[in-house]
């Protein structure tokens, strides 16, 4: 019991400690009113004035209707931010249309190679075309949905030998309902885009490809005030690329790692319940409850920091936390170690924490940052983390986490990770050099002790188009009895309309 409040105050502290520091940088909230018609929505957005005003022209008028609608486009629930459009995160961008309805269409080509240096290469080919649509609201009600199509074709052997998986599948069929631009309940085959629980196939706005994990359940999210959003989820089964159905169960069903004698054990899904708070245009706090049922709960805070010191010239700061324990009947604890037919995993009662800093000059950001992962010996992984949603997909919020491998899935220990990040020719051509190290603590044989990774990646986008080219190149140094090192090179194109 007190192992378990001490685990509790670790977070519960950290999170008050950095919030109470800065919540005197309170938000300018505008006092404006707008309108709202019989059905609960911002249609037109008219400046409210005092009986003694005196009238102002219609030039002036129009120009205060903009920026009405330019304050909706860039809030979270509006009926100019379509949550549910997968092409517009993967992107990076944003849906743009009014609240009539849009649509979108992304194309997507990848090319990759697993050139591994003391055994068989790996090839495969990815081709996919993703449909997405959601019509205008009736009632505040509106309908939404995607089609996936395209096919993957994998090197199963030596030499040209391949195994070609097709793809024809309604990632998203769901309905959703907005009450006023302060509620908004989404429900069916559904994208979420939150840090442990997410939809991507890399991290949101890389330009990777119009591929999506999705889940089919519910969420929510309450704007209880402009600068405080209160989101939630529940979700009972899972969608993995390239998959053509949902299954209750997880990536570690088919990832392999620590938990390749999982089998086919199942999970009832997982429910998360967060928020995220701006109390000043520089600072924002994202805390998060999981519980990943079967596996583990986790309580989750990170803190971004921005201060600006000149033209063109800032710093960020952040830091995360975050503590596991288990969950149900515990699947970790009762599947076997991967090289054992006596012992399991272990229980979950993991913690990490990390450390971020960045410094931006002009069009150029360097990185530090460092994660720690620890716990309770004998526990799985000896305090390692369980990320069933983001295992092998290297998509959580970790700041240490780069292209291919993440401390949240090798194992308790400590990673640091140096990056700089730079953009040309007015942010159509944006390069990346990264360089990162994880230190695990080894629990069983073929567990690696340490990895090394470097990551090149170039990213080009036609101007006044919406054709991109993304290449990236990693070159990862780990143990032969883990592995062996390898190359990875990847080209992608996307194209959406």
């Amino acid at each position: 019991m007190t192992r378990l409040a001490t685990k509790y105050s670790f977070i519960i502290f950290f999170v008050l400690f950095i919030s109470v520091a800065e919540a005197d940088e309170s938000a300018v909230i505008s006092s404006d009113i707008i309108e709202i018609n019989e059905s609960g929505h911002k249609v037109k957005y008219k400046r409210i004035k005092e009986p003694s005003q005196e009238a102002i022209d219609n030039s002036q008028a129009e120009a205060g209707e903009d920026i009405d609608i330019e304050t909706l486009k860039n809030a979270y629930i509006s009926p100019y931010n379509y949550t549910q459009d997968p092409i517009a995160y993967n992107m990076g961008t944003s849906s743009v249309a009014g609240p009539n309805g849009t649509y979108h269409v992304g194309l997507s080509q990848i090319n990759t190679t697993n050139i591994n240096l003391n055994s068989q290469n790996e090839a495969r080919f990815d081709a996919t075309v993703e449909a997405w649509g959601q019509t205008q609201r009736w009632g505040g009600f509106a309908l939404g949905g995607a089609l996936q199509s395209g096919a993957v074709v994998e090197q199963t052997g030596q030499p040209n030998t391949y195994g070609t998986t097709g793809i024809l599948f309604p990632t998203q069929a769901y309905a959703d309902w907005e009450y006023k631009d302060v509620f908004e309940i989404t429900g069916g085959n559904i994208l979420l885009t939150t840090p442990w629980v997410n939809s991507i196939s890399s991290f949101p706005g890389a330009t990777y490809a119009n591929q999506n994990n999705t889940y089919q359940g519910v969420t929510a999210n309450l704007q209880i005030m402009p600068n405080l959003l209160v989101t939630g989820f529940r979700v009972f089964s899972y969608l993995q690329f390239p998959d053509n159905g949902f299954y209750s169960t997880t990536l570690y069903n088919t990832m392999g790692g620590p938990m390749q004698n999982i089998g086919s054990a199942s999970t009832p899904g997982a429910t998360g319940a967060g928020a995220i708070w701006s109390p000043s245009k520089n600072y924002t706090l994202n805390a998060w409850f999981y519980q990943f049922y079967d596996y583990a709960d986790m309580w989750y805070a990170d803190n971004n920091y921005h201060v600006p010191l000149a033209n063109d010239v800032s710093f960020d700061f952040g830091i995360q936390a975050l503590t596991q324990n288990a969950n149900g009947s515990s699947i970790p604890a009762n599947t076997l170690m991967p090289d054992s037919t006596t012992q399991n995993l272990g229980g979950v009662s993991g913690n990490a924490f990390g450390l971020k800093w960045a410094i931006n000059v002009g069009h150029n950001t360097v990185t530090l940052a460092y994660n720690n992962v620890f716990g309770a010996s004998g526990s799985y992984l000896n305090g390692g983390i369980v990320t069933p949603y983001t295992y092998g997909l290297e998509t959580d919020p970790l700041y240490t986490t780069p292209a291919l491998n993440s401390i949240a899935e090798l194992g308790s220990g400590s990673a640091y990770l140096i990056k700089d990040s730079m953009a040309f020719l007015d942010n159509s051509l944006k390069a990346s050099l990264a360089f990162s190290q994880f230190f695990v603590n080894q629990v069983y044989a073929t567990q690696a002790n340490q990895i090394t990774e470097y990551d090149a990646a170039l990213q080009y986008t036609i101007p006044h188009t919406t054709l991109n080219f993304w290449s990236r190149l990693v070159y990862v140094s780990q143990p032969d009895y883990a592995g062996g090192s390898f190359l990875q090179p990847r080209l992608i194109v996307n194209y959406t309309f």
